[in-house]
């Protein structure tokens, strides 16, 4: 009979247990959600913080707000002087928005 109730006391044990195992993991998992959504919170601050604080643009930014080919701005880049920034450790190129501003301001001066 003292085995028995051995028993059921272990087994009432480990049933504690579980439950405050779950109850842990079910807090884990809160937590991990808040870490989650805090993550995407600051790297959408940062990506907007990145967008106001440069007025570079790529290429094909360019090319859109032109209305031209990419070769096109290729050959006004290449022949033309069209205004260009080479970042250190980029392929690509950059373009400032004011320089290209500018450059299109002397062109139409050149034109009247």
């Amino acid at each position: 009979m003292k085995e028995v109730n051995d028993i059921q006391k272990l087994i009432k044990r480990q049933k504690a247990y579980q439950k405050g195992i779950l109850v842990m993991t079910e807090k884990l998992f809160d937590i991990q959600a808040q870490i989650a959504t805090l993550t995407i919170k600051e790297i959408k601050k940062e990506k907007k913080i990145e967008k106001k604080s440069t007025d570079l643009l790529s290429s094909k930014d360019v090319c859109s707000m032109l209305k031209i080919s990419a070769s096109t701005l290729y050959r006004m880049r290449t022949y033309d002087n069209f205004p260009f920034v080479k970042i250190e450790g980029r392929k690509s190129v950059m373009f400032r928005r004011q320089d290209i501003d500018e450059y299109m301001e002397n062109l139409k001066k050149q034109k009247t």
